[in-house]
């Protein structure tokens, strides 16, 4: 006892601790003692203990894209396994003994309770754990980097390797192709051509010329039945090496009727060399267009990779976002090819902005990364670019799984992923979320199930945006006109949240909208009936499409109530004034609705329609 007591009076975290806690906390302690390679706790289990460390070593380790990587080493004197606690999260990473160890464990009701009522106990512990976040969170953002580097590599790579594969193979068979048009040409030599057969031989070069470019399209049937064709007819004339020739003269469009126009032009003695001429002709251009296009895509993916990482410009330059986001696809094409489709819904002359665009290049890859992962690597993606005065919105949408609400709230946060142990840091979007707030702009996230969307907004120019000027989610509010439109076609309403009691307005506003003109279907699962109709306990339990739904219940549970809304084919959504929602909002435009968030219906109606009554 007074072995641990002396020891826990040398730890900053208890040394202020009044002498009766201390030794209450001695007795709390239970002793663990390690094996040199022991696991003290595993990433992703659950954390219900910190460790004080008496004697030896313990490695702090974390999975990150199928590798060990080394945050720490604590030694005697340390408290260890707290982030976990005081986070109420899974363990972030593994403690394993780097030596045989001795560990005090403080279970976790005893952890708080000793910060909750030791304020020296507290702050030592903050200052502790801000100062590991700081050095975890620096130690895996370059693994991070490093992991997307390797990732984006292994693309690339891959992507380099076919065109430059096919430009050796069409080398090495261009060079046996030159020696047999060479070998024809000297055979065509001896020949005594006339003019006419002249130009005849001009004509097929420039066709083989043209087909070279643009392939005769066949099916695998029907390119397999010409050549067939076309090795008997060759067969039958005395051309003994029709098999060989078959193939090459079909990718050429050659049937039967070309042959024979062949052979009324050329004498039996030229026509054999002509066919051969022909077919080494076309292979020939075949294969240098085949060299062409290889080198033609290896170029345009250096390209894309040198403008991707901006080499040799300056750190701030004009960005054009929609180049960041083909360079993009293209860094992430050997991922996407495997089943996913991308659809491009680009605004036509959105500006440039001043931004980093190498950075901005990260923040779409971990987007659209992580996209890909979400839905498996099979499912669309949309890109969509506006312009909203002088901001750019980019939104990445998929339609994968979604992203459950509960944890839509923690997804920026540093260390948080949703992917299994050892297949990510939890820092993508945290990084993607700073850069964004770098430039002076913002990131959101809309998602339900079958639809995940993260919308991004940026400044023109970052460097001329004030402090506190970022866009935070205007409230936009419909035009009078459009107001007048929305009361004048409405005719049922769905009023959720609607009470009983005549002094609330979730009773007033209903009743004047019933005494004029509107049909009112009350919703509350505590009410039989109300303003003379029947109460329906959710809007699903509803006998009828309505016009419009409109809330009366706080705005955490709107995204609820949305959702339901657009199940059962309502065309608005009204929040009434003092309810606000920016996502639930977003989420029911995007299903087509309109909405209004914040306002007074009845003061709406008074003002735009008043005693002219409401149009039927």
């Amino acid at each position: 006892m007074t072995e641990q007591y002396e020891f826990l009076k040398k730890i900053p975290m208890f040394a202020n601790l009044p002498e009766a806690d201390l030794e209450s906390l001695c007795q709390m302690v239970t002793e663990i003692r390690l094996q040199a390679g022991a696991e003290l706790f595993n990433e992703g289990s659950a954390g219900n203990e910190a460790y004080v460390i008496k004697e030896g070593q313990i490695e702090i380790v974390k999975s990150s894209n199928g590798r060990q990587v080394l945050l720490a080493v604590r030694k005697a004197g340390e408290v260890i396994g707290e982030m976990s606690l005081l986070d109420s999260a899974p363990r972030f990473a593994t403690g394993r003994a780097r030596t045989e160890s001795l560990l005090l464990a403080i279970r976790h009701e005893d952890l708080d309770h000793l910060l909750n009522t030791s304020s020296s106990a507290a702050k030592a512990m903050l200052y502790t754990f801000i100062a590991r976040l700081r050095s975890s969170e620096m130690i895996l953002r370059q693994s991070e980097k490093m992991a997307q580097l390797g990732t984006l590599t292994a693309g690339i790579t891959h992507e380099l390797n076919n065109p430059a594969s096919a430009a050796r193979r069409g080398a090495e068979q261009l060079q046996e192709a030159v020696q047999r048009l060479q070998e024809t040409h000297r055979q065509l030599s001896r020949f005594s051509l006339t003019e006419a057969q002249e130009k005849q031989l001009a004509d097929l070069d420039e066709l083989a010329l043209q087909r070279a470019r643009q392939p005769v399209n066949l099916g695998p049937l029907d390119r397999s039945d010409r050549e067939e064709q076309v090795e008997d007819w060759l067969a039958e004339h005395g051309l003994e090496a029709g098999w060989d020739l078959a193939p090459t003269l079909v990718r050429l469009g050659y049937q039967e009727a070309q042959l024979q126009h062949l052979l009324e032009t050329f004498d039996s003695q030229q026509y054999e060399t002509v066919v051969h001429w022909l077919e080494a002709t076309y292979s020939v251009y075949e294969l240098l267009e085949e060299i062409r296009l290889g080198s033609a895509r290896i170029g345009e993916i250096v390209k894309a990779l040198k403008t991707y990482v901006y080499l040799d410009q300056a750190p701030v330059q004009s960005v054009d976002i929609h180049d960041g986001l083909d360079n993009t696809l293209v860094m992430l094409r050997s991922k996407l090819k495997s089943g996913v489709v991308v659809q491009r819904q680009f605004a036509p002359d959105l500006p440039h902005i001043q931004a980093y665009g190498s950075e901005l290049n990260q923040v779409w890859t971990n987007i659209i990364d992580n996209a890909i992962d979400a839905m498996d690597g099979k499912g669309e993606i949309t890109l969509r670019t506006r312009l909203e005065g002088e901001w750019v919105v980019v939104e990445i949408e998929d339609n994968g799984p979604g992203i459950p609400s509960e944890i839509q709230p923690k997804l920026f946060s540093p260390f948080f992923t949703t992917k299994p142990v050892g297949k990510g840091t939890g820092l993508g979007l945290n990084i993607s979320y700073n850069i964004i707030q770098k430039h002076g702009g913002e990131i959101k996230l809309f998602s339900r199930p079958g639809m995940t969307c993260f919308e991004v907004r940026l400044p023109l120019d970052f460097e001329k945006v004030q402090p506190g000027s970022q866009p935070v989610g205007d409230l936009v509010s419909p035009s009078d006109e459009k107001l007048r439109q929305i009361l004048e076609k409405t005719h049922d309403i769905a009023v959720v949240g609607i009470t009983n009691r005549p002094d609330s307005p979730a009773y007033s506003v209903p009743a004047y909208l019933q005494q004029h003109g509107y049909h009112i279907y009350p919703v509350n699962p505590n009410l039989d009936d109300v303003l003379g109709e029947k109460a329906y306990p959710d809007l699903l339990a509803l006998p009828k499409a309505v016009d419009m739904v409109l809330i009366f219940r706080r705005s955490e549970v709107v995204p609820e109530i949305v959702d339901k809304a657009i199940q059962i084919g309502a065309k608005v959504v009204w929040m009434q004034e003092g309810i606000i929602n920016q996502a639930a909002a977003e989420t029911a435009r995007r299903a087509g609705l309109e909405v209004v968030m914040d306002t007074c219906m009845r003061a709406t109606h008074k003002r735009l329609v008043g005693r002219l009554g409401k149009t039927q």
